[in-house]
């Protein structure tokens, strides 16, 4: 890992990021400043591309470039730097903060290390002149080692406040993750090994992922947890399946807790782990034997509850435990069985307006959410319900109500909601596109979308293209992840917009080579699956669409890991976002053919037929152009002599060889950045740029040697050839008047055919 890279780790691990100085710091840097006498101490950290400050004492910025900085040299050098006049010393005596605010003339740092790498500075700063002694220096370096252990105590005590708050549930085997564009295992206790045997040293070096031992159904599960935490859940508990090495399998309860940076994203989330095999096991087989003795549900089509608040109890009929495929015998009383099966998105809403009725904000308890079906898949229910007792001072004591199902409806009104939603971002995309004519942007910009509507954790879209004859994907948009160096490049070739799949021998590629939609709730088990990439979170369900123009497949959309099985609804439903990217990518091909013709157009306008030559038109438009410079210009008027005789006895075809033999002749005499053109029949124009005029003189000198050197050959007879040319240099001190230049260039070269031909005059 470079020193860039891995400064930038230990960055991220401390938490360290701009705007969140730290007060005790601050009051010890005031001190250091007061006690060496300068107005400016500060405790610096170096970024990406700024740098940052953990404590600042007389400078206003509250980040500075990294190219700027004093304290880059010293995290670069990892020892001290002590710059006693800014102004004498070449490094720093153009740099802005020495030129601008704040002036420094004075700077004295020692590295700030953290983990044994310099990510920083302590740093004091004058604007005056000055020398620091030896022993100063060493207050510093010893300053900054013990900053360097006050963050190190800051860090440990935030990371024991979190474990704290997660041992509270149940002290188990104990993991961590960090949220880096996806989830990587940074912590797992070592215990792991003597309860599940599970290897500790793999899943602890990230060899193995622990997901990787969990049962094809416990992997859906275990993903949902993390996608409502991805979401803004903060807690989350589920039963999952371990399989050890060995061939064990355990029954493990699941309880994660989600830490949430002051922005809301998501940074880490910790679990704890916990047999739970012989509860399982007592619960399955009791749930078995009891489902084989459930009698006839209850009449009434509603599910009927009467929950006691002061005892924790509740009662229910069959029917509402029929709802959710429960067993009325076995069914659990407590309001923690009830608010468990409550879908995570929903648990919040529901414990809002039961908070509010409870306390009489509202005279009922209505609302509607799901739960979670004993089968696993989720019941929309509408609850209705209301205090039926309260004690003498007005504290709840018993509440009831009823429960309905309304699946099909809920469902249905979503299926609209979602349909609304699809229109609305296939009309976004359209807008997008038409403002910006950048098609990747327009993708990219609904993509979030599209996973959302789609219940899924990534989606990609695909436009075929063919790069040097071969059929490729360029990917317009995709969820952007990056588990190791390779995938960042990955990710870095997909923001400059030239990311292609070129493999399709894999399960997306079967949409590519059959045009057809690919469905998959079980990709393992695909013939055309080849797997993931090492650290690739895995994918378990897949869904891809063919795009289609009049028949031919133009492109892609993929989508991975709906939480739910994925269904030929859900093709048939996308259909006309396809629809309306075939629409998109037809629009930019056609934009791109046109764009592709007014060039070649504009080429042609600007170039003459015969030769290949620049012509009098694209000549005089360069020279509109030029700039001036030190060493002013030369304008060239090159005539072939005698040409009307020399061509008379000559066919056209003939002629127009001749032609181009001259203009061959004089191309390769003439620079690279020189400019040939042909202003009419045997008539060339010459810019020379850049170029004193005694090398003018002997390039121009070159190009009569280039054309006359070696006669051309015609009906197997040489056929002696020769220019003329009138010059003129144009000086950097006068005006650009191309027109007066080349009338005097071409007065020039009427001197130079009197005097004789084959000869150059200066004007």
């Amino acid at each position: 890992m470079s020193q860039d890279s891995s400064r930038l780790a230990v960055i991220a691990e401390f938490g360290l990021r701009p705007a969140q100085e730290d007060p005790s710091l601050q009051r010890l840097m005031q001190a250091v400043a007061d006690l060496l006498g300068v107005p400016t101490a500060l405790v610096s950290v170096i970024g990406a591309d700024l740098q940052f400050f953990k404590a600042r004492v007389g400078l206003d910025a509250s980040t500075t470039r990294r190219e700027d900085a004093f304290c880059d040299h010293v995290v670069a050098g990892e020892r001290a730097m002590v710059v006693e006049d800014t102004w004498s010393d070449p490094r720093f005596s153009a740099n802005p903060l020495v030129t601008g605010e704040p002036h420094i003339r004075f700077y004295a740092g020692v590295p700030l290390r953290l983990n044994d790498q310099a990510v920083g500075a302590v740093c004091v700063i004058d604007l005056q002149p000055r020398q620091l002694s030896t022993s100063q220096l060493a207050v510093l370096e010893l300053l900054s080692q013990h900053i360097s252990q006050y963050l190190q105590l800051v860090r440990e005590h935030q990371q024991l406040q979190q474990e704290h708050s997660l041992m509270d549930h149940s002290p188990a085997v104990l993991l961590k993750w960090r949220y880096v564009r996806g989830l990587q295992l940074m912590y797992v206790s070592a215990n792991i090994q003597r309860i599940f045997g599970l290897p500790f040293d793999l899943l602890q070096t990230q060899q193995q992922r622990f997901e990787d031992y969990l049962t094809h159904a416990s992997l859906v599960e275990f993903n949902f947890a993390l996608q409502n935490h991805h979401a803004g859940v903060a807690h989350s508990e589920v039963n999952l399946q371990l399989q050890a090495p060995k061939g064990q399998s355990f029954w493990v309860k699941f309880s994660s807790q989600a830490f949430f940076s002051e922005e809301g994203k998501l940074e880490t989330i910790h679990a704890l782990v916990t047999d739970h095999s012989q509860d399982r096991y007592m619960e399955q087989k009791m749930l078995e034997t009891n489902q084989q003795m459930r009698l006839l549900l209850d009449a009434s089509g509603l599910g009927t509850w009467d929950w006691h608040l002061a005892s924790d109890t509740s009662k229910v009929n069959r029917r509402w435990c029929d709802m959710l495929g429960l067993d009325f015998e076995l069914y659990d009383s407590s309001s923690r069985f009830w608010q468990g099966l409550i879908h995570p998105a929903d648990q919040q809403q529901v414990q809002r307006q039961l908070q509010q009725h409870l306390s009489g904000e509202s005279a009922v308890f209505s609302t509607s959410y799901r739960l979670r079906h004993a089968a696993g898949h989720w019941v929309w229910v509408e609850t209705y319900g209301k205090v039926v007792e309260r004690a003498a001072d007005g504290t709840p004591l018993r509440l009831a109500g009823t429960h309905r199902d309304v699946t099909y409806r809920k469902e249905a009104e979503l299926q609209d909601q979602k349909q609304r939603q699809l229109l609305s971002f296939i009309n976004k995309a359209q807008t997008a596109y038409l403002q910006h004519r950048d098609l990747s942007s327009a993708c990219r910009e609904i993509l979030p979308e599209l996973t959302d509507i789609a219940d899924s954790q990534f989606a990609f879209i695909g436009h075929m293209q063919r790069v040097d004859g071969q059929p490729r994907l360029l990917i317009r948009a995709i969820t952007e992840l990056a588990w190791n160096e390779q995938s960042q490049q990955l990710v870095q070739q997909y923001q400059q917009g030239a990311l292609y799949f070129d493999r399709f021998d894999n399960l997306f590629g079967q949409v590519i080579t059959t045009a057809q939609v690919v469905l998959s709730n079980e990709p393992h088990l695909h013939p055309a699956a080849k797997g993931t990439p090492a650290g690739h979170p895995r994918i378990f369900r897949f869904l891809g669409l063919p795009i289609m123009l009049q028949q031919q497949l133009v492109g892609m959309i993929g989508i991975a890991n709906k939480l739910g099985p994925y269904t030929s609804a859900d093709a048939q439903f996308l259909q006309p976002l396809c629809t309306a990217l075939a629409g998109l990518f037809y629009a930019v091909e056609q934009a791109e053919a046109r764009n592709k013709a007014e060039a070649q157009l504009q080429h042609m306008a600007l170039q003459d037929p015969h030769t290949g030559l620049p012509n009098r038109r694209a000549f005089v438009q360069h020279c509109s152009t030029l700039q001036p410079s030190d060493l002013g210009y030369v304008l060239a008027i090159i005539e072939i002599d005698h040409w009307p005789s020399l061509a008379a006895p000559l066919d056209e075809t003939v002629a127009d060889a001749v032609l181009l033999d001259v203009a061959r002749r004089l191309q390769k005499a003439v620079r690279a950045s020189d400019l040939l053109a042909r202003l009419g029949e045997s008539e060339f124009a010459l810019l020379l740029q850049h170029t004193e005029i005694d090398m003018a003189n002997l390039l121009l000198e070159a190009l009569l040697l280039a054309v006359a050197s070696q006669p051309l050959m015609h009906a197997a007879q040489p056929m002696a050839i020769s220019v003329s040319i009138g010059a003129r240099y144009v000086t950097p001190s006068e005006d650009a008047d191309l027109t007066l230049h080349m009338g005097q260039a071409d007065a020039a070269l009427e001197t130079a055919k009197n005097n004789g031909h084959n000869c150059l005059i200066w004007y």
